[in-house]
């Protein structure tokens, strides 16, 4: 559920910035449009700043975390799987793991491909203690950075480099190459790994026969091992790993209760680092972009995701920062535009890190201990990666400090209720537990009553409400609406399963078109038909058969028809004998298909599909095939299930494929995550596929690149068929709406605030009678008291011969012209949206609507909000709107064309459409149905109606 939460100290901070000039210069940039920025507090000296930006080129969606270095609350360290470096980890985990508050993703990582494991680039370290290093890391030249945090608490920036050697108690030593990373020259080259790597030791292998361990515990060497298996890891010591003249080394100048040396020297130094991760190049230095990035490659030189870490000129203040990308809602960044990004932000150093579909922010819930990933990752889920930078809050719980008003809406309806719940903090912002008992709540501005934490408002308008707990108060402020003129339930129609239950969601709109959730007690209820019962807004089916529910509040009703049926579970196919084939993507992925008797749900056997997706490039899939274009399913068929035994947990989705009755393919999922062991049953639905169909594949897929491996065995599959009663439609009650008040004739007389325009949708010249006929009618319901006219399409040569009147057109180009006090808007929208259809629209628009000082705005546009390519540009368009009536208090009309003849208000904006008239295909019926739209303006007051254009 999601709630509104508004505060005065920790909550939304709101921006909202109007780019108002529009010059032709904006075809050559990607100027700034539409800004929003909202800020919480996360913690005492943490905030998470979420920025959207719309602008010429599309979208970016930001997300910053501003860290105060100076604030004693605040800790900077590393997170790491808690089990071992090598295991991949999501950011969110690694948060909630760790106890952090907030956390990015932080370092690249390489797979190992035999273990199916990773390890990350670069030195970490991780609470004052290096981790992992790599001797070869920018010994040649300086191209990955480092970020760290150091003893002092200063953010820091630096290529770093590694050296590490053993030292025999005899003086002298060898190089060691790698401390906790994959080893790829089979330990020809010295490697050291202790408990963060694993438990056990590499350990000699076929490859490696002559293979040395040196077992080192507290700085004493307890074991010399050749040619042996692995070795569990001393939890206070490590195991170094040698072959060829390496391993003589350690044989040669070591010996049980020797005392090993190991120096590990970095630059700059790690024993005064608290912290460090490694991403790649360095964006900002020292307040400037680097005329050459130390690191560039194809993958990363492209609009992408972004992550990056940077700090301002003190080192004081840190900044983490993610750009989604790969996705409508946010185009990405490169590198430059990265680091003109972090500048713009406030750091004068910043530090590139791993990004794609690894970038992902993970924040904790202002007043809670809920961690969530308030990003968009390009995955479509957080992606597991090796390490990341968290945030910690050091200071325990407290005393109550301050609470945030919780509701699910501020808008209710008058004799409605709302519930409110207060989410507590103490100075640090940590979550306190707050008594219901311990509130006093008051209203003010209107009238109402409290019971317990639940408003019941008993007057229209604006208020206030306010919480207090002892000295301590919060306020929220709420609009009362009035009785609602409208009822809509979460369905229309039912088809449920005897015995099972529905619970039914209610909303309500007032008559300027403002919605929100009613509380389902707060709404009278009846069943008509001897189907089941209703228990406030859950609906229980008890026979089979058709009836309707109706939902009502006085005399607005809204109606739900329902159909009872009976479900049915049948197995089509219990994997007893082969059943079909093996196929891969990409082809020549290894894998196999077989039916076996090693894991059954019941019967003898199952179908073992196994699979080797050890290989990363893009999208691979095991799949079973079925013979003879797969098998029926019927019109009845409503669910698809089958029992999955999984020796391992894997990340690996599991999902089928079906063509339905038109031939076209459908992707059904039965999970996205086999983070299970042992046998379960999955099923998905088929509640969007036109029926009958054809099951052609069951398969598992893996789409991260993620090195998945082995088997799953699946039985007996089964579909769950429904019959329900047929509901006639013609029998459902319409639904009881209140009249609207705007549509009605009025009579007029023009004047400074008083004037008549005409809305037609017309296409083509008429080259036919009825076409003719009809243009005429049109102009003729053009009079002396019609202003003008205005068409949400082109205007014909002969209309405009015989409208002698000005004529506004929306089929191309976008102009205002103010009539008594009113100003028309035509917009630009031939290529679904204003940013795509004309460069430079969008400022031109904002400006139109702040510069006028009216009471009245008529946007003419050819084509619907709903139909703009961009959902985003949509919602945008629709909150500018919403935003500027209730800054301004104007009435706002929106003409556009569709296909119906409708007029509805949507938060306090009149949306109106009209058919489009094509002259030159009309029919006597369409001739005859045909209407335009009549508005009156009497003094500044808009009403309008639809008339038809043949009487």
């Amino acid at each position: 559920m999601k709630y509104i939460r508004k505060t005065l100290s920790i909550m939304l901070i709101i921006t909202v910035l109007l780019s108002m000039s529009f010059s032709t210069a904006f075809a050559e940039t990607n100027s700034i449009i539409y800004e929003t920025s909202t800020t919480e507090t996360i913690t005492s000296g943490v905030t998470h700043e979420k920025i959207t930006r719309f602008m010429d080129k599309g979208w970016l969606s930001i997300n910053v975390l501003r860290v105060d270095l100076n604030n004693e609350n605040v800790r900077v360290n590393t997170l790491t799987n808690t089990d071992s470096i090598q295991k991949l980890t999501n950011v969110k985990v690694l948060t909630e793991s760790r106890g952090a508050v907030a956390a990015i993703n932080a370092s690249f990582f390489n797979w190992m491909k035999q273990s199916g494991y990773a390890y990350p680039d670069g030195p970490v370290v991780q609470s004052g203690k290096i981790i992992s290093s790599d001797r070869e890391y920018n010994r040649y030249n300086d191209s990955m950075g480092t970020f760290s945090i150091s003893n002092l608490n200063e953010a820091m920036f630096n290529f770093w480099k590694t050296n590490m050697e053993i030292v025999a108690p005899n003086g002298l030593s060898a190089t060691v190459f790698k401390f906790n990373k994959e080893n790829i020259d089979n330990y020809n080259t010295m490697a050291i790994y202790d408990r963060k790597w694993s438990l056990n030791s590499p350990g000699a292998t076929p490859d490696r026969p002559n293979l040395v361990e040196m077992v080192v515990n507290q700085n004493a060497v307890v074991e010399i091992r050749r040619g042996m298996p692995s070795v569990e890891i001393p939890e206070n010591g490590y195991v170094l790993v040698a072959n060829g003249t390496n391993a003589d080394f350690l044989v040669n100048n070591f010996k049980v209760g020797d005392l090993a040396t190991l120096n590990i020297s970095t630059t700059p130094e790690w024993s005064t680092t608290n912290m460090a991760v490694t991403g790649s190049a360095i964006l900002v230095k020292d307040g400037s972009i680097p005329s050459k990035f130390s690191y560039v490659s194809s993958d990363t030189n492209g609009k992408a995701p972004r992550t990056a870490v940077g700090s301002t000129k003190s080192g004081k203040e840190l900044l983490l920062v993610t750009v989604d990308g790969r996705q409508n809602s946010s185009l990405g960044m490169t590198l430059t535009e990265m680091a003109n990004l972090m500048i713009s932000l406030g750091a004068y150093n910043a530090l590139n890190l791993d990004g794609g579909g690894s970038t992902t922010m993970a924040v904790r819930e202002p007043g809670s201990n809920a961690i969530n990933i308030v990003n968009s990752p390009s995955d479509g889920s957080p992606r597991k990666v090796s390490t990341a930078i968290g945030i910690f809050s050091a200071f325990p719980t407290g005393a109550l400090d301050g609470f945030v008003i919780d509701t699910i809406d501020t808008n209710v309806f008058v004799n409605t209720s709302r519930k409110f719940t207060l989410v507590g903090y103490d100075k640090y912002f940590n979550p306190v537990e707050i008594g219901e008992e311990d509130v006093k709540w008051s209203v003010k501005g209107i009238k109402g009553d409290f019971k317990g934490n639940t408003f019941y408002p008993q007057s229209e308008g604006e208020g206030t409400i306010t919480a207090t707990i002892g000295d301590l108060s919060s306020s929220i402020e709420v609009r009362v609406l009035g009785n609602p003129s409208k009822l809509i339930l979460g369905t229309k129609t039912l088809n449920i399963v005897k015995g099972n239950t529905y619970t039914f969601k209610v909303q309500g709109t007032d008559r300027n078109g403002y919605t929100t959730s009613i509380n389902p007690a707060d709404v009278n209820w009846s069943v008509n038909g001897d189907i089941g019962k209703m228990s406030d807004s859950v609906f229980t089916a008890t026979n089979k058969g058709v009836g309707t529910i109706d939902a009502y509040i006085g005399d607005t009703h809204a109606y739900c028809a329902v159909s009872v049926g009976e479900e049915l579970s049948s197995v089509i196919d219990n994997f007893e004998s082969s059943n079909g084939t093996f196929a891969s993507s990409p082809s020549g992925t290894p894998g196999a298909y077989e039916i076996s008797d090693e894991a059954k749900i019941q019967g003898n056997t199952s179908g073992k599909l196994t699979y080797d997706f050890t290989k990363l490039e893009g999208t691979r899939a095991a799949y079973i095939v079925f013979p003879d274009k797969g098998i029926d399913l019927n019109k009845n068929v409503t669910k698809i299930g089958v029992w999955v035994y999984n020796p391992k947990e894997s990340t690996n989705w599991l999902r089928t494929e079906v063509y339905d009755s038109n031939g076209k393919k459908n992707i059904l999922e039965f999970t996205n995550n086999m983070n299970w062991t042992g046998w379960r049953f999955v099923e998905t639905s088929l509640a969007n596929i036109s029926l009958p169909a054809k099951l052609t594949r069951l398969y598992t897929v893996q789409v991260n690149p993620v090195p998945e491996s082995g088997d799953i065995y699946l039985d007996d599959l089964t579909i769950k068929t429904s019959s329900f009663p047929a509901i006639d439609k013609s029998k459902i009650p319409q639904d009881k709406v209140a009249a609207d008040e705007s549509n009605k004739q009025v009579d007029f007389k023009e004047s400074n605030t008083s004037f008549k325009f005409n809305v037609f949708s017309l296409n083509g010249e008429p080259t036919n009678l009825l076409g003719r006929i009809l243009q005429t009618r049109l102009a003729d319901k053009s009079g002396s008291d019609v202003k003008t006219v205005a068409i949400l399409s082109s205007a014909s040569n002969s209309l405009s011969k015989i409208v002698k009147k000005p004529i506004i057109t929306a089929d191309s180009g976008y102009k205002s012209v103010d009539i008594s006090g009113s100003r028309l808007i035509q917009l630009n929208t031939s290529n679904k949206g204003l940013r795509t259809s004309a460069t430079g629209q969008w400022q031109w628009f904002l400006d139109q609507l702040n510069s006028f000082k009216g009471k009245n705005v008529f946007i003419l546009m050819k084509n619907s909000p709903e139909s703009f390519s961009d959902s985003l540009e949509a919602n945008l368009f629709k909150k500018v709107l919403k935003d500027y009536k209730e800054k301004t208090g104007n009435n706002i009309w929106l003409f556009y064309n569709d296909n119906t003849n409708e007029s509805f208000m949507e938060n306090g904006i009149r949306y109106s459409s009209l058919t489009e008239l094509n002259l030159n295909s009309l029919n006597p019926v369409s001739a005859v149905n045909s209407k335009y739209i009549e508005v009156i303006v009497k003094d500044n007051i808009p009403t309008f109606q639809y008339k038809s254009v043949t009487q």
